[in-house]
């Protein structure tokens, strides 16, 4: 318990103090399809903690889920849910090896810094419920184009 006390009051205090810039993709990296290494969670872990909910911990394997479905609606000039072959974002998790219980996905389209999306998606009641739903264990997080996509899911219920 104390162990994960730590780990959200570090969160709070590196996002407070960040300012938005010491994780902002250059403008050359902008435009590249995009798993965007360890940054997200503490922006995600510091609105989770502010709501009362336990940390989520990255996971590559949704990493590759988000990055698929945005490099798909960047590469066929879309914005939904859906992806271009029909698939929802449970069978693109699933697809891509993860076995779930539960799963949510934000999209965004527009946003020049993960922040900015993040905080739209804050803004947003259905977003903002995904980001502090209790079953969820594990995120990935990805960009292509301006199409951002955040994957949140867990493997018990």
């Amino acid at each position: 318990m104390r162990r994960i006390f730590v780990s959200i009051a570090l969160c709070l205090a590196v996002a407070a103090c960040s300012g938005g810039n010491s994780t902002s993709l250059s403008t050359s990296q902008a435009d590249t399809p995009a798993v965007l290494g360890s940054s997200g969670g503490g922006t995600l872990n510091a609105i989770r903690a502010a709501a009362g909910q336990a940390a989520v911990r990255r996971n590559a394997v949704l990493d590759a889920a988000a990055l698929g479905h945005a490099q798909d609606m960047a590469s066929n000039g879309f914005f939904d849910h859906k992806g271009s072959n029909g698939s929802t974002v449970g069978k693109r998790v699933k697809r891509a090896g993860y076995r779930w219980c539960t799963v949510a996905e934000n999209i965004s389209k527009g946003y020049s810094s993960r922040d900015a999306a993040f905080e739209s998606w804050r803004k947003s009641a259905p977003h903002y419920r995904n980001m502090t739903k209790r079953k969820v264990t594990d995120f990935g997080l990805a960009k292509a184009g301006d199409y951002w996509v955040l994957v949140l899911a867990a493997k018990r219920c």
